[in-house]
């Protein structure tokens, strides 16, 4: 018994032995994945755009996010990274970027920069704490907005032709047809030409009395001149008639 205490008591000093004695692993530098440049945030294959990495869409700005690939116990976290552009480089720390970083696991170490839109990464170099060989590009969240206004503002002056045709039709339409009842007027005016052309005995008859025949004007004198001889005849008569009566007394 006592051989087995002394035994298993030796063995857990060994060994706290060798955990002190085991040295910090060391930081260590490496670079971005080759396969993933040369790109741009535009051409790069994967898009998204997330609020906890660098967030956007932004105006005229791109976000690159960058990850260590493999589990976060051996991989470790990113403590600076350094974007290589064709037109210059992008360095961000832990110390002066705290923001630019998710590290501390479970999840995989990401780091994010912010450039100017369409700048081309033609490498890139990174310090960790873990073991990895390099390190990737995940996702890019291009710029977006500036182009947009360029082709509606070259589309809106369109309309304008058309309400300029459209109003076009309308007075030339309504002014000939306004025009057209002249002509009706014209030949309205026709049949009264027609009518004083045509000799009087052509014009209507009067509505009055029924028609005689060709003598009856005639019949009419000559009765009215007979009254008046037998008036005349009778008139004589009686001043004979009063004569003789008076000769006779």
């Amino acid at each position: 018994m006592r051989i087995g205490r002394l035994i298993s008591t030796a063995m857990a000093a060994g060994a706290a032995a060798l955990i002190f004695a085991a040295p910090a692993l060391a930081d260590s530098t490496i670079s971005i994945n080759p396969g993933n440049v040369p790109t741009t945030a535009q051409g790069f294959n994967t898009h998204t755009c997330d609020p906890n990495q660098g967030g956007g869409p932004f105006p005229g700005m791109d976000v690159w996010v960058f990850v260590l690939p493999g589990n976060h116990d051996t991989s470790g976290d990113f403590k600076s990274l350094t974007a290589v552009f064709a037109d210059g480089s992008v360095s961000i720390n832990t110390t002066d970027n705290p923001g630019n970083f998710s590290n501390g696991g479970p999840s995989t170490s990401k780091a994010w920069i912010i450039t100017t839109a369409g700048r081309t990464l033609t490498g890139g170099s990174a310090v960790i704490t873990g073991t990895a060989d390099f390190f990737n590009l995940t996702h890019t969240c291009p710029a977006s907005g500036s182009p947009s206004p360029s082709p509606s503002m070259s589309k809106s002056p369109s309309p304008t032709p058309s309400a300029s045709k459209s109003a076009s039709p309308s007075p030339s339409a309504s002014m000939s047809k306004s025009a057209s009842p002249s002509p009706s007027m014209s030949k309205s005016a026709s049949p009264s030409a027609s009518m004083s052309s045509k000799p009087s005995s052509e014009t209507p008859k009067p509505s009055g009395g029924a028609e005689t025949g060709g003598g009856g004007s005639y019949g009419v004198t000559g009765i009215g001149l007979g009254a008046l001889a037998l008036a005349a005849a009778g008139g004589i008569g009686l001043v004979f008639l009063r004569r003789r009566m008076d000769d006779r007394a």
